[in-house]
């Protein structure tokens, strides 16, 4: 009898079969990878932008002698001439657009021991929304 070694058509299909799931499972993790890197490089966009309007209200809140002239949801001014006004996603002080890609601001005020607590809730993203309420304690000591 001859010996038939050689390539079958069963085997070159069973080859084929298995280099389309090793093709497969590596595009399903490559496409698992960059979509958490597009992730990733939302979230920190979105924490230096809190961070940016953290910076300029604590500055406002801190001042000695400041007081809240008028508060809205959106918007809050103070003794000092400054405004932090939520418009068209981003939020303007005065009239300078200190932050973007701001997808909700609400500002509300209550007396705690004597004092003025400033609480500010912030939601900011498109994909990965956050969301962060802060409270501010102001400084009205002369």
């Amino acid at each position: 009898m001859k010996s038939n070694s050689g390539l079958t058509i069963t085997s070159i299909i069973v080859y084929i079969i298995a280099m389309m799931m090793v093709i497969g499972t590596i595009a399903s993790i490559t496409s698992f990878f960059y979509t958490n890197v597009t992730n990733l490089s939302d979230n920190s966009d979105n924490i230096s932008e809190i961070t940016k309007f953290h910076m300029y209200f604590l500055e406002e809140t801190t001042q000695k002698g400041n007081s809240i002239v008028s508060i809205a949801d959106t918007s809050i001014s103070f003794d000092t001439g400054n405004t932090f006004t939520f418009q068209d996603n981003n939020i303007y002080l005065n009239y300078v657009k200190i932050c973007e890609n701001i997808a909700n601001l609400q500002f509300a005020t209550e007396i705690v021991d004597d004092k003025t607590v400033i609480q500010v809730l912030i939601t900011i993203g498109q994909h990965n929304e956050y969301t962060k309420t802060t409270k501010y304690v102001l400084n009205t000591n002369m």
